[in-house]
């Protein structure tokens, strides 16, 4: 999704900045523009006075068994489950079916939509399918618009494209009848979120990123629900008609429904700023009645006040208190800081009841490749984050930084058709099934 990781301009400049002392870096887009160390500690590097509670060390174990290799490895994000396919998505631009054994393209720059006017690293931003996988909905990064589809337009200085949906057939084996659905207007440098799920065959949730840059507040952008930006947008598939149906997101890049026992909720991993990586949650029944839930992020219009995670937090994102629970604003079901770490960033989540027991779900850190678990659903407030242990096939401890030779993984959680739970590894395009083994 998108991408959640630095391209190495970013990467270089983030460094700079760092090293001559800035408060602050700046990542491209979708990366996690992890700011300096300092962020959430006192301004002279002191212990942390304001953040989330400290992962907990915990025995639960998973067993990675390594299934395979990406088809490319560009700029990949989670796979997508389409009927018996797993589609692969490669973010420069490509799409391909992997059927349990072998792979084919889909889709690549040479034959997108004609409509399409590819720009920036995510031309394909992320896909989702229909419950039967007859139907593959691509979102696109277009610098131009198809005529003849709804489009919203982005209050936010330097909106330089479009985020297009687009509707395929999908036999299984091939992508036709493309159709332009719907556009909205994006600051391509600016957090582009990317979370696409649907919930209907006809309904699909995207969540929209701030567009802002490291170092904010979200200003008041996120707060207004007469835009799209840092929202959960509702798109009727057939109309392209757009809904917001929650407000006060940041850079949510993933999103996974959760059926919880005939209560289903709508799971999200927001990215943070300098202070919290949350893990929210909402039924599925707010999103589509006239609820709008408030997940804080960003100025709010009745009190001034900006939040992220349970933190009421400053213009620049430092935190400046403990924000109680409070009356229109829904609070993370977990969340975990930087501890520590120059640069983290939030990825996942995954759930399986066929690969896990206690745990409920999986998530991590794309810079470490620290993998973490939620052991409770998505009704139980202020859970635990814990810390889970990997092994191979062999019963040999391992991390997955270690499998990509020591530098960032960048991992992408995923289900494969079984409902199994999954682990892409961006850096090789290797992938694995889990299974908790304690």
């Amino acid at each position: 999704m998108a991408t959640e990781r630095f391209s190495k301009a970013a990467w270089a400049c983030a460094v700079l900045a760092f090293a001559a002392g800035a408060g602050i870096t700046f990542g491209h887009a979708a990366d996690p523009d992890r700011q300096s160390a300092n962020a959430g500690q006192g301004r002279g590097g002191g212990p942390p006075k304001l953040a989330p509670a400290a992962v907990k060390s915990s025995k639960l174990t998973v067993r990675m068994d390594w299934i395979g290799r990406a088809p490319s490895v560009g700029n990949l994000t989670s796979p997508v489950v389409a009927g018996n396919t797993l589609v692969f998505i490669d973010q420069t631009g490509s799409l391909d079916a992997w059927d349990g054994t072998t792979s084919h393209p889909l889709l690549d720059n040479a034959n997108l939509p004609p409509g399409v006017s590819p720009t920036g690293g995510e031309v394909i931003l992320n896909v989702a399918a229909n419950s039967s996988g007859s139907r593959l909905y691509v979102m696109f990064t277009s610098s131009t618009v198809p005529s003849g589809i709804p489009q919203r337009l982005s209050p936010r200085p330097g909106a330089d494209a479009w985020h297009v949906l687009y509707g395929f057939d999908f036999d299984g084996t091939d992508l036709s009848n493309a159709a332009p659905i719907t556009a909205l207007q994006v600051r391509r440098d600016g957090h582009t979120g990317g979370g696409l799920t649907m919930v209907t065959d006809n309904t699909l949730i995207f969540a929209t990123g701030d567009n802002g840059d490291a170092g904010e507040d979200g200003r008041a952008y996120t707060q207004d629900p007469a835009n799209h930006l840092g929202k959960l947008v509702r798109v009727d598939v057939l109309t392209g008609a757009t809904t917001i149906v929650a407000i006060g997101m940041r850079n949510t890049q993933r999103l996974i429904v959760d059926a919880n026992g005939g209560d289903p909720h709508l799971i999200a991993a927001d990215i943070g700023g300098w202070i919290a990586e949350e893990i929210d949650a909402v039924p599925l029944d707010d999103l589509l009645s006239a609820s709008v839930p408030n997940f804080g992020w960003g100025r709010n219009a009745a009190d001034g006040k900006a939040r992220e995670g349970t933190f009421y937090i400053d213009a620049s994102g430092g935190a400046v208190a403990a924000a109680p629970l409070e009356s229109g604003f829904v609070q993370p079901i977990a969340q975990f800081g930087r501890e520590g770490a120059q640069f983290i960033g939030e990825t996942g989540v995954v759930a399986s009841a066929g690969s896990f027991r206690k745990i409920r779900y999986l998530l991590g850190d794309l810079v470490s490749g620290s993998v973490y678990a939620l052991t409770a659903g998505p009704t139980t407030v202020s859970q635990s984050v814990s810390r889970v242990n990997l092994v191979d096939n062999a019963s040999r401890a391992v991390t997955l930084k270690a499998l990509v030779g020591g530098t960032r993984p960048d991992p992408r959680f995923f289900n494969f058709p079984d409902g199994s739970a999954g682990v892409l590894l961006e850096t090789t395009g290797d992938f694995y099934r889990l299974t908790e083994l304690r």
